[in-house]
């Protein structure tokens, strides 16, 4: 029996899939305020993270921003690469961090040989879209507090 980690996996982070990928990938030392790659940029692969901790970033076309830090086993730029459109985010080392970069067409000979790596990628995938469905959500509810002219006895 298989012991389980002791929190869910979270976003991106499919153990068998960037294991996969590291084998392809070339590792690289990304000292702290490196950028791995900026929001609408052409992907040219995806990073899995080994060590250290990196910043997701997402601009939106109102100026307002989101960031979240996300750590080892975690594959970034997996859905841009995979569907060859922009990256979403931008990714910055916020400390320095072992990584191993892939390239494209290697990500794509990998998922065209394993289906059960497509399924893991598309669960990254969906992974990533339920949380910005959820940012999405969240900055559409009414803040707390906020009088929107539909309040009883108004």
């Amino acid at each position: 029996m298989s012991a389980q980690p002791a929190h869910p996996l979270s976003p991106e982070s499919q153990p068998e899939l960037a294991r996969a990928l590291e084998q392809l990938g070339t590792a690289q030392l990304s000292p702290r305020g490196t950028i791995l790659f900026q929001q609408g940029q052409r992907p040219n692969g995806l990073f899995v993270v080994c060590k250290g901790k990196v910043r997701l970033l997402r601009t939106e076309a109102d100026g307002r921003c989101s960031a979240r830090t996300v750590g080892a086993g975690h594959i970034l730029g997996l859905l841009a690469t995979v569907s060859d459109q922009p990256y979403l985010k931008t990714a910055e080392a916020v400390e320095d961090s072992e990584l191993f970069s892939v390239e494209r067409s290697r990500v794509m000979s990998l998922l065209d040989r394993h289906t059960d790596y497509w399924l893991q990628a598309v669960s990254v995938i969906k992974d990533e879209m339920k949380l910005i469905r959820k940012k999405v959500m969240s900055a559409q509810q009414p803040k707390a507090g906020v009088d929107d002219g539909r309040t009883a006895g108004g």
